[in-house]
């Protein structure tokens, strides 16, 4: 089966929402994934939809270019989370028919942190959103075990494991770790590249500068091997240095679009 691919907003930080459709389409994608929420009121430094015009333009550009919204970020679930806080992000998911969105556990106690995410994916549920949990060195889920013991012990049936290889590597897992984990744990993925030895900045490589894929060190060919068939994937790769070099948005998407296809199997029959 052919994996869906899908251009992440961290792509293109230099880019409005409202221009990130007509991009997609541009390089043959069907599909973006954008920003609702900051992950926390300190790290307010993505490009986001906003209520009003900017989600007007958003859905027209959608519209547009026919391009629809696979995932939106972020919903930090932390140690004084009201879910009904995220509300007004869910009814913009839903507006824009979001299919899923990307959720972090921000909270070191287990049991409250499982109990509130379960009631974000009810909430999510009801507006017809799946929810993938992310696991990284940057959340209190910090491999990918642990990641699948929370799924696990959670037990909503909304509830997912969203893997991308970096945060993968980066908290000491394996493509083999990913191949022994619950096919039903996962539902979505990322893709990007990257040295196997950590930077020194690991918050720089995650939101500023990734390898485009296939020109890195990591196994990208066996991690796509080891996704549950159908699985989505998210091309999530920040490329400042591309556009501190003045190289166009549009050119930067179709070079990580080329790349991530090169990597993908060739569809039976073809």
């Amino acid at each position: 089966m052919e994996r869906a691919l899908t251009l992440h907003q961290l792509c293109l930080r230099d880019v409005a929402p409202a221009e990130l459709p007509g991009i997609a389409a541009a390089v043959g994608l069907a599909s973006v994934s954008v920003f609702v929420m900051p992950p926390s009121p300190k790290l307010d430094i993505f490009p986001r939809i906003e209520p009003g015009q900017g989600l007007r333009d958003f859905t027209a550009a959608c519209r547009t270019h026919a391009v629809g919204v696979h995932n939106i970020e972020v919903f930090s679930v932390e140690p004084d989370t009201d879910i009904a806080d995220f509300n007004a992000a869910l009814d913009m998911g839903a507006e824009i028919g979001a299919r899923r969105l990307t959720a972090l556990v921000q909270d070191p106690d287990m049991a409250r942190a499982r109990d509130r995410m379960s009631a974000l994916a009810e909430a999510a549920a009801a507006r017809g959103i799946a929810v993938s949990v992310e696991f990284m060195k940057f959340s209190e889920l910090r491999s990918i075990g642990a990641g699948e013991r929370f799924i696990a012990e959670a037990g909503h049936p909304n509830l997912t494991l969203l893997v991308d290889p970096l945060h993968l590597l980066r908290t000491g897992g394996s493509v083999a770790d990913l191949a022994a984990t619950d096919r039903r744990a996962i539902g979505a993925a990322q893709i990007c590249d990257g040295p196997l030895r950590a930077p020194a900045n690991p918050f720089g490589e995650a939101v500023e500068n990734r390898g485009i894929p296939g020109e890195g060190e990591f196994p990208l060919p066996e991690f796509l091997a080891a996704l549950p068939a159908g699985c989505p994937v998210d091309i999530e790769v920040p490329l400042k240095r591309f556009a501190d070099a003045g190289i166009s948005p549009l050119d930067r998407a179709k070079r990580l679009v080329a790349a991530t296809r090169a990597l993908l199997p060739e569809p039976a029959g073809a």
